[in-house]
């Protein structure tokens, strides 16, 4: 048999990865949905030559045993020297990839040195602080790895906030340093960032983990939620003194039990443990530090005073650079207004002495010029208003709230491309391990996703995209499938308003879908959806849907938007 000509062998190449490339935008239109694996290092360092621990091993065997439960494959690694120790970050590290879930669990001795944290391990000899960098391993290196492998969803734990056994040595400041969490990450401490925390609690095990093991196997809370109960019962316990902390910039979402929690358990909790969290921030000059608590507590007793704070952060830069656009543009040229973050009209007072951050120096800045829309090769077939379209990460957090079916559970929504066919977006939820992959077209009607039945589906999410509506038009008729039944609903502008979510504060336009059906010989089903959609946010910020059978209440769901982020 003669070989193929060179010319034929190119054209079966490209015909090869056009037949890929075809299938991926297949793909990606009809929508998808991937379960993550589940990946987990846990190490628990005791035996350190000068200075022995009681807890960490043990500490580490338990969360080992409770993350197997919930799905992990856990490596568990105990009493490591400096050469095994970073053999054992570096065999996870490679095991990570872009469907994996990575989880590292750390407990042992720690020490800070200008910013940075290093794991110590138990053969470390530290003469003077400037070996600290020679003798641990920073936290950065795992950090980098789970960056590199594009992980979507990775957790770092640091119950390694014990007391510094190398003092006298070293000058090094207590506890670990705060730092900031990379994107799709969330940091957790035993105890807040320059603090130390007990080895020891009220059994063989330490407090933190103890905590840790008790709430991690809930079903349905989300990981945010896990670590707010862990942080009220480890300030019961240890009566304020010990204070576990986040950092987190997780843009999914994760539960380490999927599910939907009970409501009594998702809207709970303790007064004593936002307290004390508010405390340990509460002289913060970081604007994360406030986003933190937001993030724990959206609806907290300081929220109004933590948004004041974030404002007034985000106010400074602003000023300095609306002060140096006119010194070099010249007169007459007005900056544009900064951005708001959620109103806090509707707030308590907050005295004037505690509305600002301590005082800070900001380096001077140009004025950000906000970046075009896509452009015209990209925009989505029915766009009418390109600036309202999303960006590529743009992203938007919501709770579901449903009175018969659920109790709560959160989804969070992540644009991956513009397309022909509508906005492409990626999901997660907290009732289950997958990520969904799903178009949304810009004309009215109802958003499915794949393999998702647990909650109504959404209507026209990007609506703002696709029209300059007024008041009382018609948006046309559309149905959505209630028991057996095709319920066809009438969707109509009633409006604008003002609408008060978690998220904040917005002016939004107002839609309401409603229709009923009789079917011969069959009980009437009734229902009426009402969305909320602010310019400010690209996206609905508020849905209620309430659906009636022979007169009697069977569906009475809310998604209300609790954070989000644009580019």
């Amino acid at each position: 048999m003669k070989p193929l000509p060179r010319q034929w062998l190119c054209l079966l190449m490209l015909a090869a990865v056009l037949l890929v490339a075809a299938g991926r935008a297949l793909g990606a239109g009809e929508g998808s949905e991937v379960t993550q694996a589940r990946i987990a290092l846990v190490i628990g360092n005791a035996a350190y030559r000068g200075d022995p621990l009681d807890n960490p091993v043990n500490d580490a065997r338990l969360v080992a045993g409770v993350l197997k439960k919930a799905g992990f494959d856990v490596t568990l690694a105990q009493d490591l020297n400096r050469a095994a120790l970073l053999e054992a970050l570096r065999g996870f590290g490679n095991r990570l990839n872009e469907n994996t879930v990575a989880l590292l669990y750390y407990a042992g001795h720690g020490l800070q040195l200008r910013d940075r944290n290093y794991f110590i391990p138990v053969d470390a000899e530290i003469r003077s602080e400037d070996e600290i960098p020679i003798a641990g391993i920073d936290v950065g290196f795992v950090l980098g790895r789970m960056a590199h492998a594009r992980s979507p969803v990775n957790l770092v734990i640091l119950d390694a906030c014990r007391n510094n056994p190398f003092l006298g040595k070293t000058v090094s400041a207590q506890g670990l340093a705060q730092m900031d969490a990379p994107v799709g990450t969330l940091l957790a401490y035993a105890t807040a960032p320059g603090k130390l925390a007990a080895d020891s609690g009220s059994g063989a095990n330490g407090v933190y983990a103890a905590h840790l093991a008790r709430h991690l196997l809930t079903p349905g809370l989300s990981v945010e939620q896990v670590f707010k109960r862990v942080r009220e019962g480890v300030v019961r316990e240890t009566q304020q003194q010990q204070v576990p902390w986040e950092s987190s910039s997780l843009q999914g979402e994760f539960a380490f039990v999927p599910g939907v929690a009970a409501p009594a358990l998702a809207q709970g909790g303790d007064e004593a443990g936002e307290i004390a969290f508010w405390n340990s921030i509460s002289s913060a000059s970081r604007a994360d530090e406030y986003r933190a608590y937001l993030r724990q507590y959206p609806q907290g007793r300081f929220a109004s005073l933590a948004q004041a704070r974030l404002a007034a952060f985000t106010a400074a830069p602003a000023a300095v650079a609306a002060a140096s656009a006119a010194t070099t543009v010249g007169a007459g040229v007005a900056a544009a207004a900064p951005a708001t973050g959620p109103s806090t009209a509707a707030s308590p007072a907050v005295p004037a002495q505690a509305e600002l951050p301590p005082s800070q120096t900001v380096a001077a800045a140009p004025v950000a010029v906000p970046a075009p829309p896509p452009s015209a090769g990209t925009l989505p077939a029915g766009v009418a208003h390109a600036q309202a379209l999303p960006r590529v990460g743009d992203r938007w957090r919501y709770r579901v709230q449903d009175q018969f079916r659920l109790g709560d559970l959160f989804v969070s929504a992540r644009v991956e491309a513009l397309t022909a066919e509508g906005v492409a977006e990626s999901w997660s939820t907290t009732s289950d391990a997958k990520l969904r992959t799903a178009v949304a077209a810009l004309a009215p009607g109802f958003h499915e996703l794949p393999g998702w039945t647990l909650t109504p589906p959404e209507f026209s999410p990007y609506l703002l995209a696709a029209g300059g509506w007024q008041p009382g038009e018609a948006l046309g008729t559309t149905s959505r499938r209630v028991e057996q039944l095709s319920v066809p609903l009438q969707a109509r502008v009633e409006g604008e308003e003002d609408i008060q979510v978690a998220a904040g504060r917005f002016r939004a336009l107002k839609v309401v879908l409603s229709g009923r059906v009789a079917p011969r010989g069959g009980k009437a089903v009734s229902m009426e959806q009402t969305v909320w959609y602010a310019p400010a946010v690209k996206r609905m910020v508020k849905s209620t849907i309430s659906t009636s059978v022979g007169g009697t209440l069977r569906e009475a769901t809310s998604f209300e938007l609790v954070e989000y982020e644009l580019h």
